[in-house]
């Protein structure tokens, strides 16, 4: 499966994990001003020269006027988006709550507000403990074969959602975006920081897992010398898991996870599990063609079946289903994630009950609860502005396409024909998904994440062997109208913003063209890039992975890539750690062309406005433009969490997004002078005109 290539950072997310605020804080506001890093000259350094450090003369104020809460561990412009939009959604749940006692069953209100009431009953939580769970541990211990094993891996994947050692799931395919294929994937990890399982045991990351695993399951009740055990068993094998499975920087190419094997074939690299009595469990019959997901990882699990004991591989599979349900286990559990996170992070505390729930919410009942946010806080005018810029945006890029002289003809006319038929869509989907045969009850907080998960697997699976109908706003990771994000999807030649990221200070259309041009507009042209990437090149205009490249273009692409990657690869980011080139290739790429085309649709819409085309406090349109982006992505964020998104996520640190990527417009130099022999210089040889 091809995945989405989003706007943000996934460590982003760290700074969710927050505590109630104070009045001091920073994101306790009312209107949204400079503090919150809508665009602002108050929020700029100008004592420092912008030819030296651009990131200090544009955002310098800022970083000396506000202070990071403890609470969070990374505090910039999309966390007080987030926070907005936290107080918003905290609105809509309340609201559901309180009225879906007397709603119609399967309505969004109902399934929401009861599902919200389920989870805040803390006292009904508590008291229940592990009991609810517990019918589901001795289902695991009813495994005595590998067949066992493999029925319960299947099993497990319906009613989880979640992949333990191995699972096999539909995915669209693609080399034929029509068409849903099975994907035999790997294991997932309890880590996100793939790194840390390469730490030797005694490191303080390391240790932390286990510590977090150790008390984790002392609380699930077992002993503590069971779960001492347990917990380096855990370590163990998800060490083995890890180092089979794709490094990071290979796995942003979509060409190595798809490998489409006879079923036969792929059957012989693991005789431990039958992938018959897999798919039986979902009612599936086993297909002539399997893809795999990663090429190395089933033989690499065909070793852990042998070395492990069935006793071992249940007590595994118990940690995982008790992690993947820790939520509704009890507030007990929330001071070991707690202090993983500020092992790993650097900071961050347990966030209140109620926006864990809207985390929740998001994953299992994400569009009728967007259907109540939309309803009550998102306008058709803001829609309509966001279209607009779109199109701006758009008819630029199939300008500068024209303009690539390093195209030939041949791939010139199909990546205008890719552009041409590119599709996106803003705020919600025309078309919500029809949750009401999902069962929510207002008394049992797991029975309902277990009846949605169940709901929407069965859901997925009944899609094979059907044409493909892409569900817009469907992601829970990416693309729901509450999320603040943007992404572009390669298998649909399209991209879509959520309504949420359309407010202030992302999107505030009070504000002059600069600002709103060089912040949605590059938004914009950044996931219209990812089109264009070096994986989004990769497809066609159908969706298809395909090579529609002349060698000779490829080649002359690769090499402008291979700039971005040298850039990053020079650039430290904390002492001895520098940017990881090869894994944020895509992003780097997609902010580049993002700010190039708003900066080019800026001149062309001051060309055709030219009472706008003035200074405003001191600063020209092109000035006011490339200081919104810098400000954009302005934050300040802890060295823990820093490292932790250097090592495991695709985009590059804010503070790199907020010049990098300038380095690469001409017209950068030229609104600030920028010559020669500054450090703000790149040579013209270095500088990318990709798209």
């Amino acid at each position: 499966m091809a995945p989405k290539w989003n706007l943000l950072a996934s460590v982003a997310l760290a700074s969710m994990l927050l505590s109630p605020a104070s009045a001091s804080d920073p994101t306790v506001f009312d209107k949204v001003g400079p503090d919150q890093l809508s665009f602002s000259v108050d929020n700029m350094d100008m004592k420092a020269d912008p030819r030296k450090d651009f990131y200090r003369y544009a955002a310098g104020g800022w970083l000396d006027r506000i202070e990071r809460p403890e609470r969070m561990v990374a505090l910039g412009m999309f966390d007080f988006v987030l926070e907005h939009l936290k107080r918003q959604m905290n609105a809509v749940l309340e609201e559901a709550r309180e009225k879906s006692r007397t709603a119609a069953p399967g309505t969004p209100l109902q399934q929401v507000g009861d599902f919200y009431a389920a989870y805040m009953d803390i006292d009904r939580i508590n008291a229940r403990g592990m009991e609810p769970l517990k019918p589901f541990l001795a289902k695991i211990d009813t495994i005595q074969s590998n067949d066992d094993l493999a029925r319960y891996l299947g099993t497990y994947v319906m009613n989880s959602g979640d992949i333990a050692l191995a699972g096999i799931v539909p995915s669209q395919d693609l080399v034929d975006s029509n068409k849903l294929v099975l994907t035999l994937v790997s294991g997932r990890l309890g880590l996100a920081q793939r790194d840390i399982y390469k730490e030797k045991d005694g490191s303080p990351r390391i240790e932390a897992y286990r510590t977090f695993l150790n008390e984790t399951l002392v609380f699930a009740e077992y002993s503590k010398e069971k779960a001492a055990g347990i917990a380096d068993l855990t370590i163990a094998i998800e060490r083995r898991i890890e180092a089979a499975r794709l490094p990071d920087a290979e796995a942003v190419d979509p060409r190595k996870g798809y490998n489409p094997q006879p079923f036969s074939e792929i059957q012989t690299e693991i005789p431990e599990l039958d992938l018959k009595l897999m798919l039986k469990a979902a009612n599936v019959e086993a297909p002539e063609i399997l893809v795999k997901g990663d090429p190395q990882y089933f033989p690499a699990l065909s070793g852990i079946l042998k070395d492990y004991s069935l006793a071992e591989i249940r007590e595994y599979l118990k940690t995982r289903l008790i992690l993947r349900f820790v939520p509704y286990l009890g507030t007990a559990f929330d001071a070991p994630a707690e202090k993983l996170n500020k092992a790993i992070y650097g900071g961050g505390t347990q966030p209140p009950r109620s926006e864990m729930a809207q985390s929740l919410l998001r994953q299992y009942l994400g569009q009728p609860l967007s259907q109540l946010y939309v309803e009550r806080s998102f306008t058709d005018e803001t829609r309509m502005k966001a279209a607009e810029m779109v199109g701006r945006i758009h008819d630029t890029f199939l300008a500068r396409i024209k303009t690539r002289g390093w195209l030939t003809d041949e791939t010139r006319k199909a990546a205008l024909e890719k552009l041409e038929r590119l599709s996106f869509e803003i705020g919600y989907p025309q078309k919500w998904i029809d949750f009401s045969g999902a069962k929510v009850v207002r008394d049992d907080a797991l029975a309902n994440a277990m009846n949605l998960i169940a709901f929407d697997t069965a859901r997925t699976y009944a899609k094979l062997g059907k044409p493909v109908e892409h569900e817009s706003f469907s992601d829970a990771h990416s693309t729901l109208p509450i999320i603040v994000n943007a992404a572009y999807d390669s298998q649909i030649n399209g991209f879509e913003v959520p309504a949420a990221i359309l407010q202030p200070a992302a999107f505030d259309e009070t504000k002059d063209a600069p600002v709103y041009f060089c912040r949605l507009g590059a938004i914009i042209g950044h996931e219209m890039t990812h089109g264009f990437d070096s994986g989004g090149r990769l497809f066609d205009a159908h969706g298809n992975l395909r090579d529609w490249w002349t060698p000779a273009d490829a080649a002359a692409f690769e090499k402008e890539a291979q700039k971005l990657i040298d850039q990053a690869n020079a650039t430290e980011v904390l002492p001895g750690l520098h940017a990881n080139g090869p894994f944020n290739v895509r992003e780097n790429m997609a902010d580049v062309g993002g700010i190039n085309l708003a900066f080019d649709a800026l001149n062309s819409y001051l060309a055709a406005h030219p009472q706008e085309n003035i200074s405003v406090e001191g600063f020209s349109p092109q000035q006011r433009c490339f200081l919104a982006w810098a400000q954009m992505w302005t934050n300040k964020v802890t060295d823990k969490a820093l490292r932790a998104q250097v090592t495991s996520d695709a985009h590059p640190p804010n503070k790199y997004r907020t010049f990098a990527p300038l380095q690469h417009v001409d017209g950068f130099y030229e609104a600030f002078g920028i010559q020669e022999g500054d450090p703000m210089w790149l040579p013209p040889e270095r500088r990318v005109h990709a798209w």
